[in-house]
């Protein structure tokens, strides 16, 4: 006989919601499926939620801020960051991300996929803004950054490029698919952002030195 949703069990109905919804999508996993595999009847989950949209709005939520927690490796970067120095420290910063956030970023994908973002949109509004508030202390030298670039947009675009890159390694499974181990990426990004791509003038000629006089 099922149980009552007691907190654990609804943590166990939670938990069996992500695993159902990172493996089939949204609209394939009904409120039934979920309280069979956890075990709860489908009465008790109606005590809690009385659709499926707010279940999976309340596990999105709750995947959301376990991706922001100060513990976490991207907030340990932003909290000790000494930019642009350690560019690269944010490319395996976002690399753990990834790893370690896998059911997160794959249910932001069946959002898009099921709702056109609708859940997952607002993590992603103002970033730049957000980020350029939460980087404040890092510029330690903002002459090393040039005056017209925005610290918040351009740490957004570093950001989302390492996240691309290790989301296409990692949740796609397409393995070096710029034919680079994963230090060579973020090199090689790290490399671009900080330098560019277009080819930059020899540098000046040092000034002949004066023959010693005889």
């Amino acid at each position: 006989m099922p149980r009552p949703v007691t907190p654990a069990r609804r943590r166990l109905l939670e938990d069996t919601a992500i695993r159902l919804f990172c493996e089939r999508g949204y609209c394939a996993v009904g409120l039934r499926d979920i309280a069979e595999e956890a075990g709860v009847s489908i009465g008790n989950i109606y005590n809690h939620f009385e659709r499926k949209e707010p279940l999976f709005d309340t596990i999105v939520e709750r995947l959301y801020q376990d991706f922001l927690a100060e513990t976490e490796p991207l907030a340990r970067f932003v909290a000790t960051a000494r930019l642009p120095d350690d560019t690269a420290a944010l490319g395996r910063a976002v690399k753990q991300m990834v790893e370690r956030h896998r059911e997160y970023l794959t249910l932001v994908y069946v959002d898009i996929a099921e709702f056109g973002g609708r859940h997952v949109r607002a993590h992603y509004q103002e970033l730049a803004s957000r980020f350029r508030a939460a980087l404040a202390p890092a510029l330690h030298d903002r002459t090393l950054i040039a005056n017209w670039v925005d610290p918040g947009v351009a740490f957004a675009l570093l950001y989302l490029q390492f996240s691309s890159h290790f989301v296409i390694e990692r949740l796609m499974g397409a393995r070096r698919h710029l034919g680079l181990d994963d230090d060579q990426a973020i090199e090689t990004i790290t490399r671009l952002f900080l330098l560019g791509v277009t080819p930059r003038p020899d540098p000046a000629p040092a000034t002949p030195r004066k023959r010693a006089a005889r």
